[in-house]
């Protein structure tokens, strides 16, 4: 049953008032005001905390691999199988979004991993907990796509960039959690179990929370966004698959097979694989950088926690930042490559920093990181999204399926390559090459939809203004 509520089109109820939208299982309307700002602090929270599942082994790695006695090279090993998961929920898991939906693949992964935390802490072994670390990873796939194409659902009355700062929000809250929980429970909980625990009570509240609250637009509605976006129309105007109610399981079909249309685009292909060189970086940061501090510097991992949270306080403030710029300049192209490069030559400087830099020298750096590494995600999506959309409005999720099925790629020669490298260059080395990844990211941006240089035209600094002046 679909329904509009909140005073939003005719036909609206207002009598059960906000939370009236409840009632129904999906929203033929276009949200606004207050109900898009729910919509989208919800599927912050969920990306958040599924992050943090994610992450919260990096922090207290050191603990894990002592319990076990294993080695960085065995976890890396276990970090890949991991990623291979990871690509296989994504091929599988990403048509679902297209096909029924955003919110079951919202809700469910973070209620599983929840589950999965539990059994994580109270793992008899190394290889339950590899086991576990693998079905997690398959979960959270499914949850990518259905994140990123939620976001881009709701966002024709905002600027594209800006939406895609709230789901960098999400990354990095769910990293920054990972560091903070572990930096000041760790010194009343120590070990790794602990992290497991909180990250049961924090999936489950979350999970049933998006149950409860999430709401899905309608199929017809996802598909006119895109229409708004390029045509600057009226939403309601704006219908390639109108009809009647009785037409509306072939419209799905059709609308479904139409989306096909993504997976024969040499250009999205190239753009999506900027994610690869990107995963690399980002993963280099949350999962191994405590670690990075606290073999190579000798920091306390509690210490090490702190010094990376400060990359991911910045980062957090720098994505709103280049959201902000992307859409008034309408340049993703530069503003991604500028983050790419900037980013690429901090790790450079980074990973010349002698043995026995302080602890202030090193937070500056990787705040300096985290500053520049914030001016690559959202408008790197914006790319994509829009890339996409004249592709195919009904195959969103599926594009974004295509990042999560490549971004693995970057996981194995991270899990297997690092602990190689360290093992016989050091962690230094290690640093420098995901600084050069950065500069390849900003590369390969060059294949998505739009101008380097700002338009002078009045429209520039309105994000849903017509995209079909724009340069290829």
């Amino acid at each position: 049953m679909t329904g509009q509520v909140d005073g939003s089109p005719p036909g609206v109820d207002e009598s059960g008032g906000f939370w009236s939208y409840r009632r129904f299982r999906e929203l033929d309307f276009m949200p606004s005001g207050f109900l898009r700002w729910w919509l989208l602090a919800l599927i912050v929270l969920g990306w958040a905390v599924e992050q943090y599942e994610g992450l919260k082994t990096g922090p207290v790695l050191v603990y894990v691999l002592e319990e076990f006695d294993k080695t960085l090279v065995q976890w890396g090993y276990v970090a890949a199988a991991a990623g291979l998961a990871y690509s296989i929920g994504a091929m599988l898991l990403s048509r679902m979004s297209d096909r029924f939906g955003r919110r079951p693949l919202m809700v469910w992964p973070v209620l599983c991993y929840a589950v999965i935390s539990a059994f994580g802490a109270m793992a008899p072994n190394f290889y339950v907990l590899a086991a576990l670390a693998m079905t997690g990873s398959f979960m959270m796939a499914g949850m990518n796509s259905s994140v990123h194409a939620a976001s881009r659902d709701l966002t024709p009355q905002m600027g594209r960039a800006m939406v895609y700062a709230w789901v960098s929000l999400a990354f990095t809250i769910g990293a920054l959690m990972s560091t903070l929980i572990a930096a000041h429970t760790l010194p009343i909980w120590p070990g790794w179990r602990p992290q497991f625990w909180v990250g049961t009570v924090l999936g489950g509240t979350t999970a049933l929370i998006l149950y409860f609250a999430y709401r899905d637009l309608s199929e017809r509605v996802r598909g006119q966004i895109v229409k708004d976006q390029v045509l600057a129309g009226s939403v309601a105007d704006q219908t390639d698959l109108g009809g009647t109610d009785d037409t509306s399981g072939e419209r799905s079909t059709v609308a479904y097979d139409e989306g096909r249309e993504i997976y024969r685009s040499p250009r999205l292909w190239l753009l999506s694989g900027t994610i690869v060189f990107w995963s690399l970086t980002y993963v280099t940061v949350s999962g191994y950088v405590p670690t990075y501090l606290t073999q190579h510097y000798g920091l306390d991992p509690a210490v090490s926690a702190g010094v990376t949270s400060w990359f991911w306080i910045v980062f957090t403030a720098s994505v709103f930042v280049s959201g902000w710029l992307s859409d008034r300049l309408r340049v993703r192209k530069t503003i991604t490559a500028f983050g790419g490069i900037s980013t690429g030559f901090c790790f450079l400087v980074g990973a010349n920093l002698p043995i026995g830099t302080s602890e202030l020298t090193l937070t500056l750096v990787w705040s300096s990181t985290g500053f520049f590494a914030g001016f690559i995600y959202p408008a790197w999506c914006a790319i994509y999204s829009e890339t996409a959309e004249a592709i195919s409005p009904f195959g969103v999720g599926r594009a974004f399926g295509i990042t999560a099925t490549l971004a693995p790629i970057a996981g194995l020669t991270l899990n297997l390559g690092l602990p190689r490298v360290v093992e016989i260059w050091g962690w230094p080395t290690w640093m420098m090459i995901a600084g050069f990844c950065c500069f390849g990211a900003a590369a390969l941006v060059g294949f998505g939809k739009g101008p380097w240089l700002p338009s002078r035209n009045k429209d520039r600094g309105n994000p849903l203004a017509s995209s079909t002046g724009e340069q290829a």
